[in-house]
């Protein structure tokens, strides 16, 4: 039989409400391919009279699951590696003071992603807000706008979130970071002289609240 007949038995086949529950599909997904064809093409193209209109509400409809980047074709290749560590005051029991061990909190984000078929987006947060802290403050560490306290508060929550749990009856007081930049090294056939010894930089202390610390801790 005639594929096309045979089709049109199907719909036959159907009842009056099933027909217009296909149909309604039908235009439900050509209306929403149009649309966001048409927010893409919008959010990739120059600015013009229509992105002046409704650029607002194609960016918050395309960032950040559909954020677009052209890198994609012609790929920005990293050439330094950052690895981000912290370690915290505590205040003991006793009213001493004692200060933790360095923690490399990229290795243990890099640790759980390896050999993971389905990598948590969680253990990607690290970089993001390590970019973002930076980008945020000054020279000196001095946050620049409320978005500079956005990402420092940020940054210390989801650090504190991979710190061990404090000894009983003690708290964090203070978080302290360190980053270790590591060029990775050029291909053979590339000129040598590029420097390839880490260099490390240690930021200053930063006072730790209530505010700071996950949900459902208290120290």
């Amino acid at each position: 039989m005639d594929p096309e007949a045979e089709r049109h038995e199907s719909l036959a086949e159907l009842s009056r409400g099933q027909r217009l529950a296909v149909v309604a599909a039908a235009a439900a997904v050509a209306v929403g391919l149009l649309v966001h064809t048409g927010a893409t093409f919008l959010h990739l193209a120059p600015r013009n009279a229509a992105t002046d209109a409704i650029g607002d509400t194609v960016n918050s409809y395309m960032a950040p699951e559909f954020s677009q980047s052209w890198q994609l074709f012609a790929p920005d290749i990293t050439r330094t590696m950052t690895a981000v560590g912290a370690r915290v005051e505590l205040r003991t029991a006793d009213g001493t003071t004692r200060t933790g061990p360095w923690r490399d909190l990229t290795a243990q984000d890099l640790a759980e992603l390896r050999g993971n078929p389905l990598p948590s987006r969680i253990r990607q947060q690290l970089a993001t807000a390590w970019t973002a802290m930076l980008a945020s403050h000054d020279a000196e560490q001095r946050p620049v706008g409320p978005g500079g306290l956005d990402s420092e508060q940020y940054l210390k929550r989801l650090a504190l979130s991979r710190m061990p749990a404090t000894p009983r009856g003690a708290r964090i007081e203070r978080i302290q970071f360190r980053s270790t930049d590591t060029t990775v090294p050029p291909p053979p056939w590339k000129a040598r002289g590029t420097r390839t010894a880490p260099v490390v930089r240690i930021y200053p202390w930063w006072p730790v609240s209530t505010a700071d610390l996950a949900q459902g801790r208290t120290s």
